[in-house]
């Protein structure tokens, strides 16, 4: 009895391993584990939920240098690094934003890094500033503020009130705060963007345009084409050639259409000054527009002529100019270098230039993987040394020693084995300017050669394997079972005899 008892512990061993090789299975594994998608929202790049912690402030037209803001209107906050001219126009309608700067309590609907420059605007110009929004200045020496009983005007030097051309604060605000700081950091901001500008046009397209029955894939020359999205991101590239094709964009029966559940990149590959020649199509309305962007890497002027058709979604050029002589608006953010809204003239060719509607891109693009380029350039570094007689890389840190500059670079050491390198940057005007840690590779901004898991959005393996369990708990139980049934064999034998 004591050997069966010793034989039926066998058995139970076997077992036991078997289960611990399941239970180690589901647990480590070959099997997949969700990975979480990544990606960064190419406007709010740094801190997408939080305006006063993002350096775009949630702001809707962001223009790196100097406006000109003639004729109509942008419905949010505008921000424009360096001066701005007028004629006809007003900001922060119906959606003033909610950024407040440091040392206000009042939202900030315009944010003026230079100066209004009254000698180049016309001599009615009035820049409006509504829905009890501030404004604030970074230049006011040609300047004087005046208080107007709920007003307050920004006007030339001397002028006394009600002299136009004038800038005009629908609010009571404080000359010292139309003065103060904005909290933003132009430079560094656009350093970011043209970064981010670049990547996304190297996403690869996952998609493209049909012909009008939405069977075949489009000839590049009909007029009409149509579209079906996937569910999540969608990227389509688009040559200059086929934008001046295109009059009509219409939707595939029954398929996605931007929105909640899919959103679509335009990487339009153009170069120096483009007419845009833009064609109607399926998603017109604001809701859909918020989940558009057109991304345009082309250094020139992007010009919107008389009449072109309404623009549905972000207007994303941070390397371009921006003129905009049409009537029809623009749905979405405007991230470019310089910006005309609408003619010097009154009633002049392309005078009115329509409006900037609040549809605000609210995707992150996931090709990106939330690798938000640097704003620092270095100054010195010590090349990364490697070891081949292990199979492990050893590196050492880059000594670099980095200096804030307006011109955003980022820091990658010059090797064939992968490094991680991490670059912490600041402003000294106030601006936010994040901290990323990279690896870099081959290619700068994609995974080094180490890097083996599956892409952002796949499932990742681990690597236990069950082989090891099963033999030896097999093992086990076969040993323990058949040497039981051989003692009671033999015990049955015996007592026979």
């Amino acid at each position: 009895m004591a050997q069966e008892a010793v034989y039926r512990r066998l058995a139970l061993g076997g077992v036991a391993c078997l289960v611990a090789g399941v239970i180690a299975t589901g647990m480590q594994a070959n099997v997949p584990v969700a990975r979480a998608a990544g990606g960064i929202n190419p406007v709010m790049p740094v801190a997408p939920n939080d305006v006063q912690a993002d350096p775009s402030h949630g702001f809707l037209v962001l223009v790196e240098k100097d406006a000109n803001l003639y004729e109509n209107e942008t419905e949010g906050p505008v921000a424009i690094g360096g001066d701005v001219r007028f004629r006809s126009y007003q900001v922060a309608l119906n959606n003033p934003g909610t950024y407040i700067a440091p040392g206000d309590s009042v939202v900030s609907g315009l944010v003026v890094g230079g100066a209004p420059d009254y000698a180049g605007s016309p001599a009615d110009g009035q820049l409006r500033v509504l829905t009890n929004t501030y404004a604030k200045i970074g230049d006011l020496s040609g300047s004087d503020v005046e208080a107007s009983g709920s007003h307050t005007f920004v006007e030339p030097s001397g002028a006394g009130p009600g002299v136009l051309p004038d800038v005009d604060i629908q609010t009571a605000q404080p000359e010292a705060s139309v003065g103060g700081t904005s909290g933003f950091d132009f430079p560094a901001l656009f350093g970011i963007y043209r970064g981010l500008n670049d990547r996304i046009a190297d996403c690869p397209q996952t998609i493209t345009l049909k012909d009008q029955n939405g069977q075949a894939e489009w000839n590049g020359t009909d007029p009409v084409a149509t579209i079906g999205l996937e569910p999540g991101e969608n990227v389509l590239t688009l040559t200059e050639d086929q934008m001046s094709a295109l009059k009509y964009i219409n939707p595939v029966n029954g398929s996605l259409q931007p929105g909640d559940n899919a959103s679509l990149i335009i990487n339009v590959q153009s170069q120096g000054d483009y007419d845009w020649p833009v064609p109607q199509v399926s998603w017109q309305g604001n809701a859909p527009s918020r989940h558009v962007l057109w991304n345009f890497t082309n250094d020139g002027t992007i010009t919107l002529p008389e009449g072109s058709a309404t623009v549905w979604g972000t207007v994303y050029a941070p390397n371009a100019e921006l003129v905009d002589h049409s009537s029809n608006n623009i749905e979405g953010n405007v991230v470019v270098r310089e910006f005309t809204h609408g003619g010097a003239v009154a009633g002049g060719s392309g005078s009115n230039g329509g409006e900037v509607h609040y549809a605000p891109f609210s995707n992150t693009v996931s090709c990106l993987d939330n690798d938000v380029p640097t704003t620092t350039e270095p100054t010195t570094t010590t090349e990364p040394t490697t070891t081949t007689t292990e199979p492990t890389t050893t590196t050492t840190e880059s000594s670099t020693t980095t200096t804030t500059t307006t011109v955003p670079t980022t820091t990658q050491p010059t090797s064939t084995e992968p490094t991680m390198t991490t670059t912490t940057t600041s402003s000294e005007s106030g601006g936010i300017v994040p901290t990323t840690t990279s690896e870099t590779g081959e290619y700068p901004g994609q995974p080094g050669p180490s890097d083996k898991g599956p892409s952002s959005g796949e499932l990742a393996s681990t690597g236990v394997s069950i082989v090891p369990w099963l033999v030896v708990g097999l093992g086990l139980i076969g040993f323990g079972v058949g040497m039981l049934v051989f003692g009671r064999r033999r015990a049955r034998g015996s007592s026979q005899n």
